[in-house]
């Protein structure tokens, strides 16, 4: 028999202060049991953490160790074989289900012997044992093509498992107590660019990137090329820009800005609407199943790659730009990073990585080349935000940023170029 409970959520709580900012929280117990004919426990798992409260399961933060202890109550003689606790991690993630564990540690807390104690478990009664697991900083992933010293990822789920086997009737048997709990790397997301930062503490629009180049990061062109309502060849490009640094934190938002021109006045009106290009958080991921990690590695044909769609971002027209030149119209926007993703992965067998992309979907207008309307802006994602003054929100009234998170079929194409660009590239 076994306890199961649901996942926990791999991200620190809101209010988790990173050391040196903020007193460490109390630890307190987490208990799971499973429960006798009686209803009453008769094998429990405690685990103390620093996770709040309110926090139905345990989260553990860089540089800590998973304490606990095993509880075993016998309301009636019976025979114990040993007493077992291990730790497992995994992915939270469905296509990592193959990837053997970055850390696998087991402790045999209690088996008969005379240097146990006690030297037998045979009558009615309570035992406790505690343990300690320190949690590395590396793993070995050599086995699957990579370094014998590699960092562990900045977020995953553990699994402990308490299995105490004992002699019943003619048999032996094995019980099992599971719950999960979380790991995560505690890290900040750089400063902003002073002028940025300026504008937020004194509550005013940040400048552009022609008056704050370090806080702003420039993309590629996007130049769209095609026929627009059947009949018209146009050409418009596309200059797309996110802040910098372009490390960000969950929960967080990208701010961005899209400058759109053309010689064709009315091409530019039809095509530099909000709904004309799409600003998306994406997730890349490149996989290589267990059965051909020998044979092939992340840059091979043996690898998988998926990519989606995380979040949707809401655009809306700088009505500064009206003031400038006739040929340019400008679009900022922002969007808000989902707080309960999976941070970057970087192993041999897997790779989890983030990119702000816009992709040109304009209604009426039939590109020469639809593979060439998307841009990437690889970024990172970290546990906490920067200190300093927080971003201030500019969605104008009625803009919903809920409206963003429905169907994206329409975005599929967009997906297959990026995962046919990052195959060609191997990234």
């Amino acid at each position: 028999m076994s306890a199961l409970g649901s996942p926990p959520l791999a991200f620190p709580a809101e209010d988790e202060e990173l050391p040196g900012y903020a007193p460490r929280r109390e630890p307190h117990e987490h208990v799971h049991s499973l429960l006798n004919r009686n209803d009453r426990p008769w094998m429990s798992l405690k685990l103390l953490s620093e996770a709040p409260r309110e926090s139905k399961f345990p989260i553990y933060f860089n540089g800590g160790t998973v304490r606990g202890s095993a509880q075993l109550t016998l309301e009636s003689p019976q025979t114990i074989r040993s007493v077992v606790v291990e730790v497992r991690s995994k992915l939270a993630l469905a296509t990592a289900d193959e990837l053997p564990p970055m850390w696998h540690e087991r402790k045999v807390l209690w088996e008969p012997g005379e240097h146990s104690n006690p030297q037998s478990i045979l009558s009615a009664g309570s035992w406790e044992w505690d343990f300690t697991f320190p949690i590395p900083t590396n793993f070995d992933d050599s086995p699957n093509g990579g370094l014998a010293s590699t960092p562990l990822p900045g977020s995953f789920d553990l699994k402990a498992c308490l299995s105490i086997s004992r002699n019943q009737r003619t048999s032996l048997s094995y019980n099992e107590l599971h719950t999960l709990f979380a790991y995560v790397i505690r890290e900040r997301a750089p400063p902003q660019s002073p002028l940025r930062e300026l504008a937020y503490s004194q509550g005013y629009t940040p400048a552009g990137p022609s008056d704050d180049p370090d806080g702003w990061q420039t993309g590629n062109e996007i130049t769209a090329k095609g026929i627009l309502f059947g009949n018209r060849e146009v050409t418009l490009v596309y200059r797309t820009h996110i802040n910098k640094p372009t490390v960000y934190a969950r929960g967080g938002t990208v701010f961005y800005r899209i400058e759109v021109s053309s010689n064709d006045l009315q091409a530019l009106q039809l095509l530099s609407t909000p709904s004309a290009i799409a600003a998306l958080l994406t997730r890349e991921v490149r996989s290589v199943p267990i059965r051909k990690s020998s044979q092939a590695s992340l840059g091979a044909k043996g690898a998988d790659l998926d990519v989606r769609i995380m979040a949707r971002g809401v655009s809306w027209a700088d009505s500064n730009s009206l003031n400038g030149p006739s040929s340019i119209r400008v679009l900022e926007g922002e969007i808000i990073i989902p707080p309960r993703v999976t941070l970057d992965v970087e192993i041999a067998a897997f790779r989890l990585h983030y990119s702000v992309t816009f992709a040109v979907n304009a209604v009426g207008f039939v590109p020469h080349d639809q593979s060439e309307l998307v841009q990437r802006h690889p970024i990172r994602l970290v546990s906490h935000p920067a200190l300093g003054p927080m971003p201030i929100s500019r969605i104008p009234p009625g803009y919903d940023q809920a409206a963003t998170r429905g169907n994206n079929d329409d975005l599929d194409w967009a997906l297959l170029a990026i995962a046919n660009r990052s195959t060609v590239l191997n990234i």
